[in-house]
């Protein structure tokens, strides 16, 4: 729920501007110059929010929403009150989700430079920068314009950030080039070393990791999350893809451009993630692994091996959903099964 104190907020917006941010239209033209002053969920939503209903099974709480307003995909009378104002999408959560942005964008920030950062003389900055304090600028940074850093953030040198690049507190980056756009939530570690070792027979010989890290525009890397360099090749985020928090990425790893990775998920070394992939919590990819674009993994799926495109996985090791849904029926049936069988003994 919002809070003042946390989270900035602009407007009021009529009915008729919202729809055109997100592309939808009005059900009723009289309700286009509708003042709506926020958002909020079906059951959260206060008079004067618009809210969103994207699975139909939550229906019947529109018949208790507060909400003013409401973005669906289809106009049912049956189920929408008379007074809830409706915004007509093809898609109400990506609709919502753009309303939001505009109700709520990122907090604008004072371009200052604290006199407790230690920042080199070789580093290069663009315009309206902002660095908090004890925060460290190495050799040869580049600082795009309107990038946002907080404090006690570590900055290696040669690294290079992108233009209104956000970088929150406790983060450390070597040996990278971060694009435009990109949200670095605290803690996050960029550009270690990878884990690289060649085994004999009396031990393991480290081998040197001389790549480096490339983010593209627009990705977000959630707290705690760690993404080593590479160590011949580099490691890569494509453009618009977003990592939950104590997600990791060894060497050498390449994700394509808009993939959704959730939490704890670990991907090894010299794997390739192609575009539009989602992975559920916990899911592990193997080292050297190729998993098509468009794949989908369910929570604590174990991909071992290449997966195509479209593909939705689920279990260890991952097999396609239906085949994982088979043997999740055939095992409950065998241990009702030994139930029995150990009851009649």
């Amino acid at each position: 729920m919002y809070n003042s104190r946390f989270h900035y907020l602009k407007g009021p917006f009529s009915l008729g501007v919202l729809a055109e941010i997100c592309g939808g239209s009005i059900y009723n033209k009289d309700d286009n110059g509708l003042l709506i002053q926020g958002v909020g969920s079906l059951s959260n939503a206060k008079a004067g929010d618009i809210t969103f209903l994207a699975i139909k099974k939550t229906a019947h709480k529109l018949l208790n929403t507060k909400a003013s307003a409401c973005i669906i995909d289809d106009y049912n009378p049956e189920i929408i009150p008379k007074n809830i104002a409706c915004i007509i999408s093809s898609d109400p959560h990506a609709s919502y989700a753009r309303i939001a942005q505009k109700f709520h964008p990122s907090t604008p920030s004072n371009p200052t430079i604290s006199n407790n950062a230690d920042i080199s003389d070789s580093s290069k900055f663009g315009k309206d920068i902002k660095i908090g304090p004890y925060t460290i600028i190495s050799n040869g940074v580049v600082l795009k314009d309107l990038v946002d850093i907080s404090s006690n953030v570590y900055i290696g040198p040669n690294v290079t950030v992108g233009s209104r690049t956000k970088i929150f507190s406790g983060v450390s980056i070597e040996c990278a080039d971060i694009g435009e756009d990109v949200v670095i939530y605290s803690g996050v570690r960029i550009g270690q070393s990878g884990f690289g070792f060649a085994l004999t027979k009396t031990g393991h010989i480290k081998i040197p990791q001389v790549g480096q890290v490339v983010i593209g525009n627009d990705v977000e890397i959630g707290a705690n999350s760690c993404i080593d360099r590479g160590s011949t090749d580099n490691t890569i985020i494509g453009e618009g893809t977003y990592l939950d928090n104590l997600v990791h990425v060894a060497h050498n790893v390449k994700i394509g451009k808009h993939c959704a990775i959730a939490g704890q998920v670990g991907i090894a070394g010299s794997a390739v993630i192609e575009d539009f992939c989602m992975f559920g919590g916990q899911v592990g990819i193997g080292g050297h692994v190729h998993v098509g674009k468009g794949v989908q993994a369910a929570g604590q799926s174990g991909i071992t091996r290449n997966v195509n495109s479209g593909s939705k996985m689920g279990g260890t090791p991952a097999v396609s959903l239906t085949q994982y849904h088979r043997q999740a029926i055939k095992l409950k049936k065998i241990a009702s099964e030994i139930s029995k069988e150990e009851k009649n003994e």
